[in-house]
């Protein structure tokens, strides 16, 4: 399997032909254009779909804006169907998408997509302290369709979880449930840390023993690191709220036996 970072916590993971694509997020609106109403961009959608010649399904980890804003126009552009909670079928039919494109989940079952084998595991958002936690709360339901132009705020954290795509364990926010990996065996991690900076190094180790070293995982692999309010590009600056998580969690990989490493955007590594 081939894992492909595509910035925020957009994971192209390609396999005997098939592709998946998590959590879509091309459109990566200003900072300043979030004080209106935002919507997918084609354009950008297109040419981040450019490299992906089939694809068979999108999953959410969870709706907020810089995880789903764009999912329903790449199912649009490129078919495939869309695996996700309520909130993310709210979304879907309301860009709108009939039921054709979606597939309702049940945490624990297991999924076969074409090559690949998938869970969801349930997960938790990270809590941010004000005023960011204003802004993105960590719980929250996308209740009725949602039709874009929309206020960022409208796309609602729902229902997250963290995805097993055969031995790969993606979580799109820094957050877990506690006890919830212990039987969940992988060989890597992928760790959204958008916010990780914020929160005590006290957290941060119970972070790691939960979602690395109850799992059994060798190897992890950092996401959501990137100032997703500018373009995608391949020298992408990160974000404010992750200048220190690499160290820390390095400094972790290295006591505890584990690599750990940030996902480049455009680089596709070997699983």
């Amino acid at each position: 399997m081939e894992l492909t970072y595509l910035g925020t916590n957009t994971l192209l993971l390609t396999k005997s032909g098939a592709s998946l694509l998590i959590d879509p997020h091309f459109t990566r609106p200003s900072l300043l254009s979030l004080l209106g109403k935002i919507q997918p961009d084609p354009i950008a959608v297109e040419a981040g779909l450019a490299s992906i010649a089939r694809l068979d399904a999108v999953l959410f980890t969870h709706t907020h804006y810089d995880h789903a804003l764009d999912a329903a126009e790449v199912l649009h552009q490129a078919g495939g169907r869309c695996f996700g909670s309520k909130s993310g079928a709210n979304l879907i039919r309301g860009y709108p998408l009939d039921d054709s494109f979606l597939v309702p989940i049940t945490p624990g079952a297991k999924y076969s997509i074409d090559a690949f084998q998938i869970r969801f595991h349930p997960s938790r958002h990270i809590t941010f302290p004000p005023p960011f936690g204003w802004m993105l709360p960590k719980t929250g339901q996308i209740s009725q369709l949602l039709q874009p132009p929309a206020w960022f705020w409208e796309y609602q954290c729902g229902t997250v979880y963290a995805i097993q795509v055969d031995s790969i364990l993606v979580f799109g926010s820094a957050g877990f449930e506690p006890g919830a990996y212990q039987d969940v065996d992988v060989a890597c991690v992928v760790m959204g840390i958008g916010g990780l900076d914020l929160m005590p190094t006290a957290y941060l180790d119970r972070l790691y023993q939960q979602t690395v070293l109850a799992t059994g995982a060798k190897r992890v692999y950092l996401s959501h690191w990137d100032n997703f309010f500018r373009p995608r590009c391949e020298d992408a600056r990160p974000h404010t709220l992750s200048r220190r998580s690499f160290d820390r969690l390095k400094r972790l990989g290295m006591r505890y036996g584990q690599t750990v490493s940030l996902l480049k955007i455009g680089e596709t590594i070997t699983i």
